[in-house]
């Protein structure tokens, strides 16, 4: 009986040592497992960070670029409602307008839309790892709309357009000899004024665009708080568990080898 005891005191110690190895591995487990899903969950976050912060510098770009543009026009309007009326009086003066709506306004619109194709890029990136995002109701949220960046670059086609009539009609404004027509000035005005709205739609449009980008941020930032704390106390509760077994298995432990050096003694 006691060869028999013996045998199964051991084995219960052996069992116990196998239980606490594992539980001490299976911590480690658990703390490895927590910083590969953190990785995975920050990388996912860091792909839409990049493209908020494209968006952003993108944007601002473009509004400044706009700003600048309707400075540029309401001047022009401005000079032309003051001279248009004596053109060849002041040809000197509608001279320089032209060359510097050739120079400045122009080229503006064109870089708008240069600057603004990555950002419509960016912006679909970031409603691409929204969708993954989506996968998990936790993170589940809205893309961002391409409707508006989609709707501006529509308005700066038809800027283009503007822009090449104002200059022609500018022109043929200078060109003309003896009285110049009321029409020409008012077309000129009405050209003006067209332009100054669709940059003022395209500032809107952008300012959409930046307040929908800035509120996914904060909601997803405050998403990435909650599922990192999620998983941080995930582990701390697993770790606890198997703290627990191995405390059980080192009392079995400990009870075991009392007894058999009781029976030895």
């Amino acid at each position: 009986m006691r060869v028999l005891e013996t045998i199964a005191r051991s084995g219960a110690i052996a069992l116990a040592v196998l239980c606490l190895i594992l539980g001490l591995g299976g911590a480690v487990g658990v703390w490895f497992v927590n910083r590969q899903a953190t990785d995975v969950a920050l990388k996912a976050f860091g792909v839409i960070d990049v493209g908020v912060g494209a968006v952003e510098a993108g944007v601002g770009r473009v509004d400044e670029l706009v700003a600048n543009s309707r400075t540029e026009v309401r001047q022009a309007a401005e000079t032309i409602g003051t001279v248009g009326a004596k053109a060849q009086a002041n040809k000197p003066v509608l001279d320089a307008l032209t060359a510097r709506l050739e120079t400045n306004l122009a080229p503006r619109v064109a870089q708008m839309q240069q600057v603004l194709a990555p950002v419509r890029d960016a912006l679909a990136t970031v409603g691409n790892a929204v969708s993954m995002l989506n996968s998990l109701p936790i993170l589940a949220d809205r893309a961002p709309r391409l409707k508006a960046l989609d709707d501006t670059f529509n308005r700066l086609e038809a800027l283009t357009a503007d822009t090449t009539q104002l200059r022609t009609t500018l022109r043929a404004l200078v060109e003309q000899k003896g009285n110049v027509a009321a029409e020409t000035v008012a077309a000129l005005t009405a050209i003006t004024q067209r332009i100054d709205a669709r940059l003022g739609e395209v500032q809107s449009n952008l300012q959409a665009v930046r307040a929908d980008v800035a509120a996914l941020q904060v909601r997803l930032d405050a998403r990435k708080s909650r599922l990192l704390f999620t998983f941080n106390l995930l582990a701390m509760l697993a770790t606890l568990m198997l703290a627990w077994v191995v405390y059980t298995q080192v009392v079995v432990i400990q009870h075991h080898r009392a007894r058999l050096r009781q029976r030895v003694a």
